[in-house]
């Protein structure tokens, strides 16, 4: 026991004998002045019974001055923490523990407080007893409790984070910390960038790394930046990040770390790619459709409308399309009163016939087809879609109706115009064949003979005369049909009027005439 105590010479206080009353408790009046003016509470403890406290231990003990003599110090101390608080002075006076303080809870007039106790040996008496100064430490318990649940909240949050937020020293931008989201982007143990085996920079594209050293050689100076670039992992699957850097300082103004938070968005990265493929692929439709292309207000007012829409409706320009209403181009105003009440409650409208006018006043028939446009309230902010010229596509139809009837009919005559050309150079060559006979007859050939080869010419010539009449009355039933269907009134028109006409579509006349 000797041998421990000496080496606490140093905070041993020796009290005379004289010291003690006649019930062995330290007369308080000899040390009043000494501790009078001191703001900690000051017990001596012997025996685990209190023999001095001053007047501030009274304050902080909210009893009245001298009622804690003779009292056990555990009394005071709050029941969770006796026990302990009483170990933890055995263990002092047999020099079991280098510790010199402890912490802990006393009662008291405003509550319960945390307080710390510094301690030190005296010889009291001859026995060795405790001298124990106190402070009251409750706020500062509080910050520093408040400080670390704080601090476990931020690294509960570091460790939940899908983002990768890494530390690095301004000096040689080692790593100073990092959570273990790195594991999952770089697709390596943690313990490898701990350890300094790995740093983020070694994963950066080769194509990126030059931009990518720039943007951490710069950040310091701007002392906040952000860059996208790609990374490898080490399973080789290239990603997209967003690296947001930011400088962080200490009280004295000295860069502290540079924290970067690195965000995976290869993800991200591809939907944006493909939305603006998709906008693109709109945008060209819209731009290349024959159709009118628009996106209309619910009030009318045009947002967007294409060259089709601009032509339709008759504009001289797409500003003064956007400077009209809808409302103006509808004959009936109640059909698109129907129309906007049906994409309100089902959200579109598709192929529904209403009636245009243009800015001359000509009545288009047309068939809508589009769909609203809502946010995150529902509220429809504007529809978009497509209008079909019927008028034109019936235009069109007939034309196609009537270029294909045309055309059979051509093929009809054609046919029938071949058995007219076939008859007629046949019957041709029989009349030379007359003729030749003619001539022999009067070179008083046998007139027998002439007259049986003249019939067999002119019957040849009678079954081509009904080859003719038949083909002429095929092509008169079709060109009666045909004036009867349409209307047709013979006009003066010249054989070169008509052919100038048919030019227009591609022809280029009779090759054996030129």
């Amino acid at each position: 026991m000797a041998e421990k105590n000496e080496r606490r010479d140093v905070h041993v206080v020796r009290i005379c004998e004289g010291d003690l009353d006649h019930h062995g408790n330290v007369k308080q009046i000899d040390y009043q002045g000494i501790v009078k003016h001191i703001n900690e509470g000051v017990v001596i403890i012997r025996e685990g019974i209190i023999v001095f406290a001053n007047d501030a231990f009274y304050e902080m003990s909210g009893i009245e001055a001298g009622q804690a003599a003779r009292r056990y110090f555990s009394d005071f101390v709050s029941e969770v923490d006796r026990k302990r608080v009483s170990e933890f002075f055995l263990q002092w006076l047999s020099a079991e523990t280098s510790l010199d303080r402890t912490e802990f809870a006393m009662p008291g007039r405003d509550g319960e407080a945390i307080f710390e106790m510094k301690v030190s040996v005296v010889e009291c008496g001859g026995s060795p007893a405790i001298l124990g100064a106190l402070t009251d430490i409750t706020e500062r318990r509080k910050t520093r409790l408040e400080l670390e649940k704080i601090k476990g909240r931020l690294e509960s949050i570091l460790v939940s984070m899908n983002e990768v937020v890494v530390s690095l020293s301004p000096d040689d931008y080692s790593i100073l910390s990092i959570n273990p989201a790195a594991e999952a982007l770089y697709e390596v143990p943690l313990r490898d960038f701990t350890s300094g085996e790995k740093h983020v920079m070694k994963f950066v594209h080769p194509q990126d790394l030059e931009k990518v050293e720039g943007f951490y050689g710069n950040l310091v100076e701007a002392e906040f930046d952000e860059a996208q670039y790609r990374i490898i992992s080490s399973n080789n699957k290239t990603k997209w990040v967003r690296d947001e850097g930011h400088v962080v300082y200490s009280d004295k103004g000295t860069i502290r770390r540079i924290d970067h938070v690195i965000r995976d968005i290869t993800e991200e990265k591809r939907t944006i790619d493909a939305l603006r493929q998709s906008e693109a692929k709109y945008r060209d439709f819209f731009e290349s459709t024959n159709d009118m292309a628009f996106a209309i207000t619910p009030d009318g007012g045009f947002i967007d409308i294409n060259n089709a829409g601009i032509q339709l409706l008759g504009f001289e320009s797409r500003e003064e399309a956007l400077a009209s209403n809808v409302k103006d181009f509808y004959v009936d105003i109640s059909e698109r009163e129907e129309l906007i009440a049906q994409i309100y409650n089902e959200g579109f409208v598709e192929g529904k016939p209403v009636r245009f006018k243009n800015k001359a006043g000509d009545v288009i028939e047309v068939t809508i087809t589009a769909r609203g446009k809502s946010d995150d309230s529902g509220n429809l902010l504007y529809h978009e879609g497509i209008v079909h010229n019927l008028s034109k596509a019936l235009e069109d139809q007939r034309n196609r109706v009537l270029r294909n009837a045309a055309g059979s009919m051509c093929h009809y005559l054609n046919t029938h115009l071949m058995q007219l050309g076939g008859s007629k150079d046949i019957m041709a060559i029989e009349i030379e064949s007359l003729l030749e006979l003619i001539g022999r007859l009067a070179d008083g050939e046998d007139p027998q003979e002439i007259a049986r080869r003249m019939k067999d010419v002119v019957e040849s010539m009678r079954y081509f005369h009904e080859g003719i009449a038949d083909a002429y009355e095929r092509i008169s039933e079709v060109t009666g049909a045909f004036n009867k269907a349409f209307l047709y009134r013979e006009e003066s028109y010249s054989t070169g009027t008509i052919l100038d006409i048919f030019k227009t579509y591609g022809y280029e006349g009779d090759p054996s005439k030129k």
